[in-house]
């Protein structure tokens, strides 16, 4: 039995994350990473600039939820303020109407009606609402996909024995079979001719799955499993879609960002960079250099995001002084530790604790 829920502006996690019911946000403010909690999550997103009153309507729908809400302008532009974020689900883009423009890893990238792109859990990236556009999400988890490939091996007909791996299942597989893959990697669909014609197909295959959302029955699931199949065979069609595998740095650069940013969490952002050139054994430049390519931010920031992190735990979950956590996270000068909070979150540590405690 699922829920329904109907939101008008209250919901200020949806808002910020723009996420689906079952998504749940970590450290919301910095913006950075997101979880799955359901299988799958179908979003239906609207953006109106012009509209002030319904400038944001979003329908959100899984096999445990559906939520409907609608956004002020005042209320999107307070919400989505965001840095990039990653998430550890994979992540379906595509375009029904109008023009949308998404920033990956720091580059800007402009998806028109019928096209799209399928983004790994590695990739940062954050949608831009500035342009008129209604555009689909599909969100699915590891064990969502694994149980996909499985259904593959009732190949009872000679035409599924002759089908051939398309683009988005070795895209999948790739990611789903090494536990540990640090890559950074996505797929562009660029609709080749008669973009309409893709979008009412695409468009089809995803309202049926609504119709299986909305009203569950025995075999619900299996249909959902053969529509996510027609997905993959339309995307992978040359005569329809060109498909644009895009990884992002080197597999050595990927593993380099990694352990810095392992050791980043373990000193809570406060390791200094000549002990990251003694531990990892690189000059403090190339480092910086890593770490700006994926995420925009010089070592420095990007060790205060996991300061400010910390920060915000002990504000949320201690007794301890907005004194007492600046000395413990390393700050001397107490008025650079409120300038820092305040540039993380938009507001002080005090306010940050009052909010927090009185939604408790």
């Amino acid at each position: 039995m699922f829920t329904i829920h109907n939101q008008n502006n209250n919901n200020l996690d949806m808002l910020r994350n723009i996420t689906a019911p079952g998504v749940a946000g970590k450290d919301l403010e910095i913006g950075t990473y997101y979880h799955l909690q359901s299988p799958f999550v179908l979003q239906f997103t609207t953006y109106h600039p012009d509209n002030e009153e319904q400038h944001l309507l979003f329908t959100s729908m899984s096999p445990d939820n559906i939520i409907y809400s609608s956004s002020s302008a005042s209320e999107v532009a307070q919400s989505l303020s965001g840095r990039l974020h990653q998430h550890d689900f994979y992540e379906l883009l595509f375009v029904v109407d109008g023009t949308l423009y998404q920033n990956i890893e720091n580059r800007r990238h402009l998806y028109i009606p019928g096209s799209g792109c399928l983004l790994n859990k590695n990739v940062r990236h954050k949608e831009e609402y500035s342009t008129d556009f209604r555009v689909i999400f599909f969100q699915f988890s590891d064990y969502f996909i694994k149980d996909i490939f499985s259904a593959l091996s009732m190949n009872y007909f000679q035409a599924e024995r002759e089908h051939k791996q398309t683009q988005m299942e070795r895209f999948l597989q790739q990611n789903i079979t090494n536990s540990g893959h640090t890559g950074k990697n996505y797929i562009d669909f660029i609709p080749t001719k008669d973009a309409e014609w893709t979008i009412q197909n695409v468009h089809s295959i995803f309202e049926q799955i609504t119709k299986e959302l909305l009203s569950p029955q025995f075999g619900s699931s299996a249909s959902v499993t053969a529509l996510f199949f027609k997905l993959f065979h339309l995307l992978d069609q040359p005569e329809y879609y060109q498909t644009i595998p895009v990884k992002i740095g080197t597999d050595a650069e990927n593993r380099l960002f990694r352990e810095i940013t392992l050791l980043m969490e373990k000193s809570d952002g406060r390791i200094p960079r000549h002990e990251l050139e003694v531990r990892l054994h690189y000059s403090g430049d190339y480092l910086n250099k890593i770490v700006k390519k994926y995420t925009g931010l010089a070592i420095y920031d990007y060790g205060m995001t996991f300061c400010m992190k910390k920060a915000s735990f002990f504000l949320r979950h201690t007794d301890m002084t907005v004194n007492e956590i600046a000395l413990k996270l390393g700050f001397t000068n107490r008025t650079h530790f409120y300038k820092t909070f305040q540039k993380a979150f938009a507001c002080t540590p005090s306010e940050y604790r009052k909010t927090y405690r009185a939604d408790r």
